[in-house]
């Protein structure tokens, strides 16, 4: 039973390593190249020495996190194959949301147009809640443009579009989860890096990971 169960999942266990690798790979070009783009925008650009998709340690992340994720999501909903895709989609893009903004802290238009378009086209074709998710992700945006303008500069326009980007993926309730959870875990890693004088308080502090890292473990645990 052991070895039947083993080598009926070898091959779909396969398929979603290389496609995990690939797409990684494949988003970390992207990446360089509309870094490489918009250098001279950039408040914040750090060059890298190479390619970035030659870099060892970013392609571990955009390669390694999702495939974690993938398989968790195989574990928990068996071959769910339209699940698994969702949840490689959703963490391919927030891994590497995460990685732009602790470079060059910017999260690429380009690349959240594609990741918002996906997400709707995955609620046309899946008969998702199209109206919830909808309405999270127009409020979400437009709760986060609230607090950047009263915050002054506190979120980043990448934020907002972040949020209402994945708003279409998550729907209101795991959204709302997501924004608390992200702004106590960056709030809680920002006062760290204060009080060890890595950091001051007018620096600028990239909350986009925080809201990927916890939108992406809720997406697997919670998506049906």
């Amino acid at each position: 039973m052991f070895e039947h169960n083993f080598f009926n999942n070898l091959f779909p266990l396969s398929i979603i390593l290389l496609l995990c690798s690939a797409f990684g790979r494949g988003m970390l070009i992207w990446s360089g190249l509309l870094a490489r783009e918009y250098e001279k925008e950039l408040e914040v650009f750090i060059p890298l020495t190479g390619p970035v998709e030659k870099n060892r340690w970013l392609l571990f992340l955009s390669a390694i996190i999702p495939l974690c994720l993938t398989g968790l999501a195989y574990y928990l909903h068996g071959p769910q194959y339209h699940i698994i895709l969702s949840v490689f989609l959703v963490s391919s893009f927030l891994v590497q949301f995460s990685l732009t903004d602790f470079l060059w802290q910017v999260i690429f238009n380009k690349e959240l147009a594609l990741f918002a378009l996906l997400g709707a086209s995955r609620l046309l074709i899946t008969g998702g809640e199209i109206s919830d998710c909808l309405m999270a992700s127009v409020v979400g945006v437009l709760a986060f443009f609230l607090l950047a303008v009263i915050t002054r500069g506190g979120f980043g326009g990448g934020d907002v579009k972040l949020i209402g980007a994945m708003g279409l993926w998550l729907g209101s309730d795991l959204l709302l989860t997501t924004v608390i959870m992200g702004i106590i875990l960056g709030g809680l890693v920002a006062l760290l890096l204060i009080i060890t004088k890595k950091r001051s308080r007018k620096e600028f502090f990239p909350y986009g990971p925080y809201f990927a890292i916890t939108g992406m473990i809720l997406f697997v645990l919670c998506i049906n």
